[in-house]
């Protein structure tokens, strides 16, 4: 079994999709990227937490797009991107954004007050997290 189908088997099992939507979305992103140099558990977590809309989902495989276009390894554009759109969003998108980037630098998280957030947006954040946990005890993607 391929990295990208047990990610997927075990999301699944912990039952981490609320829709089929959610779910298409992440596999979608998974099985196009998965295989890419710059594919980390990190950018895997950064997917789950962007399949849970249509807005955050084209804004991630606009960067995962623009990142295989130009054959890279790394992940510091999308940091950079990151970056700037914590600094202009607001509400859930900016708290969605830092999340992502601790994903990304493997970095502490500090969670938000979720009681200033919209109980379906505190849902994500929880539910995100806890793929996070899930993935990373994943065996090492690239280790295939």
């Amino acid at each position: 079994m391929f990295w990208n189908e047990k990610c997927l088997l075990e999301l699944t099992h912990h039952n981490l999709f609320e829709s089929t939507a959610n779910r298409d979305r992440f596999r979608e992103l998974l099985d196009c990227y998965w295989t890419a140099p710059f594919f980390s558990k990190g950018i895997c977590k950064c997917m789950y937490l962007a399949s849970w809309d249509d807005i955050h989902f084209a804004e991630i495989l606009s960067v995962l797009n623009e990142l295989t276009i130009q054959g890279t390894h790394s992940v510091q554009l999308m940091k950079e991107q990151g970056e700037d759109l914590v600094s202009e969003a607001e509400g859930f998108s900016a708290e969605a954004y830092r999340l992502s980037l601790a994903f990304l630098t493997n970095s502490y998280y500090q969670l938000p007050d979720f009681s200033s957030l919209d109980p379906d947006e505190a849902h994500i954040i929880r539910q995100s997290l806890l793929a996070a946990k899930y993935i990373d005890e994943l065996p090492d993607p690239h280790s295939r």
